[in-house]
């Protein structure tokens, strides 16, 4: 049995299960569970009661919304009626504001809604439907009957912004001040406005995707008839050329210093790839016939898939970058991951000689040597995020439900490998200590997993019975953490502090 082949991993003699390191802060079933980014708070649904609705996904539910103290406190309830679906409920990207739609229509999509950062909370406005926070979560942004509104999350009554009427999404910069992009209905022309102190400035019409670059400082689209692309800043939002027709996709690199595309696409052909630094570098063709463009951590490198099939999400694994030759690694690819600094990727490869396989290949970007097979029969991999280790899923059975998780190292090649554990469903590696994880083991009994963490060839078993998908670390810490336990007796979410 599962069970007891987690205890067994977990270095557990007994046979029932262990109550768990874990301190319940909250009691009852618990159906989501989210930290805040600064470790501070839990928000939570509970109190949920089913939505009878056929067109709605399995296990729709609409919930009480509540935050708890993550060191432990009284609940307290910022909303009822919010639906388990997006757009439920989300924290701002730092601190600790919270929004959320209260009383959500399913059949209408939207709902009222309701903010907090500390004290009481507050409810905005009716008929929202699309929000989102600010990234330091000082403002909330919400759409109401197609116009656009901004209101501090603290303080004063929300504002429509002229201009800004028939929208329905829209996107904060990362920027200071007020800075977002916001899109008008299909039927309305699909415009793209940029809204700043200044007031709203209409961008560009037919306006498919749009996105600002991670720092803010600059944003990109994609427009009119041809859908081109074009990059601006919110200085000055109306860019004078394009940078490619036909795109059908873009990526910032992470430090918003260059823009990857793909371009000239036509019926039945994928397009190609295309690479331009920011602010005014000439676009250069990496590949032809892309698909899934990726860049590394420090945004030195992309790797894609060229001559990609989109039936077998397959392809060429190539590399390369701004100024950067393009070289091919492998073909029949299907995943790929690469260190933050792009120095290494692995990959997944579709063998077909001597019996079909899917193999882990790693190989060295721009530095000599030949790729090298790391493991046959592999579901899943990623390296640390130091680039020091390659884990990976291996020997998976109950259609890769259980597999063993082994790890090698990236440098030298043709290191051995070292077996972590066994029969794991899942891991992930704990924020700023890259040798500990979090293993889990997925149960036969019961939807719910085993929980542990992994350090230096030990595991601390945390619980047997969390939700999936509620695991987490808290604010940044490797050592605590939260989780949901769906066993009767012990319901309820739970924190942990571990050394």
């Amino acid at each position: 049995m599962l069970l007891a082949l987690a205890l067994v991993g977990l270095g557990c003699a007994r046979k029932e299960a262990p109550r768990g390191l874990g301190r319940r802060v909250v009691e009852g079933e618990v159906l989501a569970l989210r930290a805040s980014p600064d470790g501070a708070w839990l928000a939570l649904l509970h109190r949920c009661a089913p939505v009878k609705d056929r067109t709605l996904p399995p296990g729709t539910a609409s919930c009480d919304l509540a935050v708890v103290p993550a060191a432990g406190g009284e609940a307290r309830r910022v909303a009822r009626g919010v639906t388990t679906l997006a757009p439920g409920f989300a924290w701002s990207a730092t601190g600790h504001a919270l929004a959320a739609l209260d009383g959500y229509d399913h059949a209408e999509a939207r709902g009222a809604l309701v903010v907090w950062a500390d004290g009481e909370p507050r409810r905005v406005a009716g008929g929202v439907s699309f929000y989102a926070l600010d990234r330091a979560g000082a403002r909330a942004g919400f759409v109401s009957g197609g116009q656009l509104f901004l209101a501090p999350v603290a303080g004063r009554d929300a504002e429509a912004v002229a201009g800004a009427e028939r929208v329905t999404t829209f996107e904060f910069g990362g920027g200071d001040g007020v800075a977002l992009l916001a899109r008008r209905a299909g039927a309305a022309g699909g415009d793209l406005l940029a809204v700043s102190g200044r007031g709203t400035v209409s961008v560009a019409t037919q306006v498919r995707d749009y996105g600002f670059a991670g720092d803010g400082a600059r944003f990109a689209f994609t427009a009119g008839a041809a859908q081109a692309l074009a990059v601006a800043t919110p200085a000055a939002p109306r860019p004078a050329a394009t940078l490619g027709r036909a795109v059908q996709s873009f990526l910032f690199s992470p430090r918003g210093d260059a823009i990857a595309y793909v371009a000239d696409a036509a019926p039945g052909r994928q397009g190609d790839l295309w690479v331009a630094s920011l602010p005014a570098g000439a676009p250069v063709r990496l590949a032809q016939r892309v698909g899934e463009p990726r860049w590394s951590g420090d945004g030195s490198r992309l790797a894609w898939l060229q001559d990609y099939d989109p039936r077998s999400r397959a392809g060429v694994l190539g590399v390369g970058g701004p100024g950067l030759k393009p070289a091919s690694v492998a073909r029949n690819v299907s995943d790929f991951d690469l260190t933050s600094d792009g120095a290494w990727v692995a990959y997944l490869v579709h063998e077909t000689a001597g019996g079909y396989s899917v193999d882990l290949g790693l190989a060295r970007v721009g530095g000599g040597g030949k790729p090298a097979t790391v493991s046959r029969g592999v579901f899943g991999f990623s390296f640390s995020p130091d680039g020091r280790w390659l884990y990976y899923r291996t020997a998976c059975i109950r259609e890769a439900e259980a597999c063993d998780l082994d790890k090698v190292a990236v440098a030298p090649q043709g290191a051995k490998a070292e077996r972590v554990a066994e029969g794991v469903k899942s891991f992930e590696y704990a924020p700023g200590r890259p040798d500990r994880l979090l293993v889990s083991w997925a149960r036969k009994d019961r939807v719910a997993l085993a929980l542990a963490l992994w350090e230096g060839g030990k595991l601390t078993a945390l619980d047997t019975y969390a939700r999936p998908g509620s695991a987490q670390f808290l604010g940044g810490d490797p050592g605590r953490l939260a989780w949901v336990v769906v066993e009767a007796k012990r319901a309820g979410a739970y924190v942990a502090q571990v050394p």
